[in-house]
């Protein structure tokens, strides 16, 4: 069994993997386009959102009260991996970037 420090040590050591995702809402075309520093939790949460009916961002609420969860598709866009010698401010300025890039890729007409 491993000991506390050794915990510690694994999970310091863990790979975090930021990016870049869209939430479209296949009824009308209109997208949100987002970053997350840990982009399978921001999955994990959108699935729990989409499995409670309930609603996490307050730009696609109405959207989602209309259609429902269902309507909406989580698309990851790009991931980003954490280097080792960036600290989280760093890590998230590169995330922001990122977004900006994919912001002037995609349509800004259908964008909440």
């Amino acid at each position: 069994m491993e000991n506390r420090k050794q915990l510690t040590e694994r999970y310091k050591q863990r790979k975090i993997i930021g990016g870049v995702y869209r939430l479209t809402n296949t009824h009308n075309g209109m997208y949100l386009l987002d970053y997350a520093t840990n982009i399978e939790a921001k999955r994990n949460s959108f699935n729990f959102m989409v499995s409670t009916g309930s609603c996490y961002h307050h730009k696609i609420k109405n959207d989602w009260d209309e259609f429902g969860g269902n309507a909406f598709v989580f698309e990851i866009l790009e991931t980003l991996e954490k280097k080792p010698e960036q600290n989280q401010a760093e890590f998230t300025d590169d995330l922001l970037m990122l977004q900006e890039i994919w912001g002037d890729k995609l349509d800004k007409l259908h964008r909440y």
